[in-house]
């Protein structure tokens, strides 16, 4: 019960690796905001905790600075305080760059990086006003170190909004240190949750990708859960600024 009396937020917790992260924050005792666009997954999420009483359903789009500070307003009235924030919400789309139309482009810079600036700048404020010694944890991707495409195209917008968040990572963990508070992200490499599974179900895909994963398996979600966790316990205190690659060892070679 390592988060007894901790307040974690979870955005994209709906389903996915999301899910995951919520639901073992709350086995390990945390109180969660469960945190989605998306309420009916958010409930789902709270139904299948025997820990679901802890948990609070906020249904919030990460990309609006009035719906983010009044998801913290929310956790504050409810819980009394906030310790840790998961920015786990992102999204991606499959179009080439020749593709990409400027509405999809700014959606997914949008999603997968200005929503990590707003939830981290308004729950630092927070954690600064309470002098809470706080995790900040972004969920990124190998992709935003490396280009993966077993067709000679990428996803440029999903790569370069993940980099950024990277970056982001790295110039928040600098200037919130003296406030005790670290700033990490995890880089997942693929992961079988309901958005892979389509092509996961595809012998060819799964093959290409198991070929270029050391450990000869597709990561699940409560692998993902694992690392976060880790970067959320005290005993992490002295990493800030870092990612933690679960790749199964896809970035090594």
């Amino acid at each position: 019960m390592s988060f007894r009396d901790k307040v974690a937020i979870v955005t994209g917790a709906g389903s996915g690796n999301g899910r995951a992260i919520a639901l073992q924050f709350l086995a390990e005792g945390a109180k969660v905001v469960i945190a989605d666009i998306n309420v009916d997954g958010a409930n789902e999420t709270v139904s299948l905790s025997p820990q679901g009483d802890n948990a609070f359903v906020v249904k919030v789009n990460v990309t609006k600075k009035a719906e983010v500070e009044s998801m913290i307003a929310q956790t504050i009235e409810h819980f009394g305080k906030l310790d840790i924030l998961i920015n786990n919400a992102g999204i991606v789309k499959f179009s080439t760059f020749l593709e990409i139309e400027e509405e999809e482009w700014d959606l997914v810079h949008d999603v997968n990086l200005k929503a990590p600036f707003l939830c981290s700048q308004a729950a630092a404020k927070e954690m600064i006003k309470s002098n809470t010694r706080g995790r900040i944890i972004n969920i990124t991707s190998v992709e935003a170190h490396r280009i993966v495409s077993s067709s000679g195209h990428c996803q440029p917008h999903y790569n370069s909004s993940k980099g950024g968040l990277n970056l982001l990572t790295k110039a928040i963990a600098l200037e919130l240190a003296p406030h005790g508070i670290t700033v990490n992200s995890v880089a997942p490499g693929v992961v079988e949750t309901p958005f892979t599974a389509k092509g996961l179900e595809n012998p060819e895909i799964k093959a290409w990708i198991l070929d270029r994963v050391p450990v000869g398996r597709v990561a699940t979600p409560n692998d993902i859960a694992n690392a976060v966790l880790f970067l959320a316990k005290a005993e992490s205190e002295y990493v800030t600024g870092a990612t933690l690659f679960v790749d199964g060892g896809w970035t090594i070679h």
